[in-house]
């Protein structure tokens, strides 16, 4: 999901089983803009975009365009963010000149963002750039073959927007490009990440393992230690909370027990699909024919040992022994807020990414007096800084996109344009006024003032529109090893390239089998996450249930389509 585990495809606890991945804000320039908007025909918002004369890059003082609002539509954990009119009034008063452009910053939440936007397109009320994913509701795809966003090729590696060509490289868009109906990929979203993983990592109470004698976790031994602690010492906490509907704590469990740093040349849950696949030794892809794909054994041998021999149960099993020794809560399906449970002091543990450490540790520390942040990570070859390691399609997993009936496609653009044209631009947004929301320690790191409240100071919610590799900074109290980690997250020679790196898939052929599937594969939590005994003769159910739903179907196209994708990008033992 957003890259806060709605965010990192390449993580396997992220993208296996992902039950999301199937569910799935701007002044018009040109009237001959507007009907290649309202049309979405590619090649006419492109024309309209080269031959615009009034973008902000080419504006003076004495040339500055009529003042525009533009509506944002975005997700955010809190209603409202701390202090936001005092940074966009900072804004104006830089840019009046030159933009002449209001913000208004539309938040709801993140399970809601989907049916909003497409309940305020429908109405055909003002939007002009909308926050999509992969996991959103409707997704970044489904949009696309709807002709509801706009073919954004012709803004980026273009000189009219320097600020876009030096944030955004060629590779790093054609990684982030989306297929249309014909299947030609384009740019159909500004890609927001500061990572290429997000680094899988359980956040725990560090004071609470202290306290108990444990020190820093660094195994899952270490961890079941703590679990047992917390149940021994403080009754009222769960040890453990997760989002009973997003990833499984199977899948958890076996990234923290298996060597899956040997799965290059696989791909459980591929992102967008559901499906898992295998690189066969000719170099052609093979589609598990079973939900889970360890339960498929042509899958199963196509992965290098000692995978190859896993038991397929071995996951859901574990899930269940967490469940019955009470790591996990009772009533975990109906958990939808593990953030609340975890920084209000009743959870000792939650899943998140590495990251958002920084927000995560000033986030505890002020809400519980006392409290200390640990981080475990669990992402194989991250915490040891093993090279080629990580696997990474180099997706990002928040996109802003336009929506094709917006009338201010270039005055949006002009913006985004302007936030990445320099560091001072960028970080007003993602920190705040220098000097009263923040302060810069060199390049690369910020702190607070003292004077700083962090319950009230400025929190915008950066992976909607600020978070970008080549503009990161880091709380000046982070741990040098967890900075090394977050360097490495951003730097794309510490990968491995996943096989399936620009590859998108096109459920039009298979849209109603893809909902019917997405809705039977809910049965998946109650044995990912342990809640009932015997996995294997509910997974056989479940099994038939998405057989009858139209399973099979789906991945013979996503293996149609993914063999297709591999004549011109071939499987190369990355």
């Amino acid at each position: 999901m957003r890259k806060k585990l709605h965010k990192n495809a390449a993580l396997l606890v992220a993208a296996t089983l992902s039950l999301s991945a199937l569910a799935g804000c701007s002044g018009n320039s040109e009237e001959n803009a507007n009907k290649a908007n309202t049309t979405n025909k590619a090649a006419e918002t492109n024309t309209a975009a080269t031959n615009n004369t009034s973008n902000a890059a080419e504006t003076t003082e004495s040339t500055a365009p009529e003042e525009v609002t533009l509506e944002f539509y975005m997700p955010s954990p809190t209603a409202n963010v701390n202090d936001l009119e005092a940074v966009l009034d900072k804004f104006y008063e830089e840019t009046k000149d030159t933009l002449n452009t209001k913000i208004h910053f539309n938040f709801t939440t993140f399970d809601d963002i989907g049916q909003k936007v497409s309940l305020k397109l429908a109405a055909g009320e003002q939007v002009d750039s909308v926050f999509t994913a992969q996991w959103t509701n409707p997704n970044i795809s489904a949009m696309i073959s709807k002709d509801q966003l706009v073919n954004l090729d012709s803004y980026f590696n273009n000189d009219k927007y320097p600020g876009l060509k030096k944030a955004f490289t060629p590779e790093y868009l054609k990684n982030n490009s989306f297929a249309d109906k014909t299947g030609s990929s384009h740019v159909y979203g500004i890609p927001f990440t500061h990572a290429f993983s997000g680094g899988g990592t359980i956040y725990y109470r560090q004071d609470l393992a202290d306290k108990y004698g444990i020190g820093e976790i660094k195994s899952i031994t270490d961890l079941e230690k703590f679990y047992d602690a917390v149940l021994a010492n403080d009754k009222g906490i769960v040890p453990f909370s997760m989002n009973g509907n997003t990833d499984l704590v199977s899948d958890l469990l076996l990234q923290m027990t298996n060597p899956l740093t040997a799965t290059h040349n696989a791909m459980v849950n591929m992102g967008g699909t559901g499906v898992s696949i295998a690189i066969k030794p000719d170099g052609t892809a093979y589609a598990a024919k079973t939900v889970d794909g360890y339960s498929d054994p042509e899958f199963l041998k196509l992965l290098p040992a000692p995978l190859n021999t896993m038991d397929p149960m071995k996951g859901f099993n574990m899930a269940r022994d967490w469940y019955k020794k009470g790591y996990l809560e009772k009533d975990i399906l109906a958990q939808k807020d593990p953030d609340g449970q975890f920084m209000s002091g009743k959870a000792a543990s939650i899943l998140r990414t590495l990251d958002i450490y920084s927000s995560e540790s000033q986030q505890l520390e002020t809400s519980i007096p006392g409290a200390k942040l640990g981080a475990y990570v669990i992402t194989p070859g991250l915490m040891d800084g093993t090279a080629k390691a990580v696997g990474s399609d180099f997706k990002a997993w928040n996109f802003a996109a336009i929506p094709a009936n917006s009338k201010n496609v270039d005055r949006t653009l002009a913006f985004f344009d302007w936030l990445f044209a320099k560091p001072e631009n960028h970080d007003l947004f993602e920190f705040g006024i220098a000097g009263k929301h923040w302060q810069a320690e060199g390049d690369t790191k910020y702190s607070y003032p003292a004077t700083v409240d962090a319950a009230t100071n400025y929190n915008f919610p950066g992976f909607t529109l600020t978070w970008n590799p080549t503009m990161v900074r880091y709380d000046s109290k982070t741990p040098d090893n967890i900075v090394t980690m977050l360097n490495n997250l951003g730097d794309t020679n510490f990968f491995h390239k996943s096989p399936n790196a620009g590859f998108s898939f096109v459920p039009d052929s298979v849209k109603t089998e893809v909902a019917k599937v997405s809705e039977v594969r809910t049965q998946m939590y109650t044995i990912g996450h342990g809640v009932v005994d015997n996995a294997a003769g509910n997974l056989t159910k479940i099994q038939k249930a998405l057989d009858k739903a139209g399973y099979q179907k789906v991945v013979a196209e996503v293996e149609k389509q993914f063999n297709e994708f591999l004549k011109t990008n071939p499987y190369e033992g990355q």
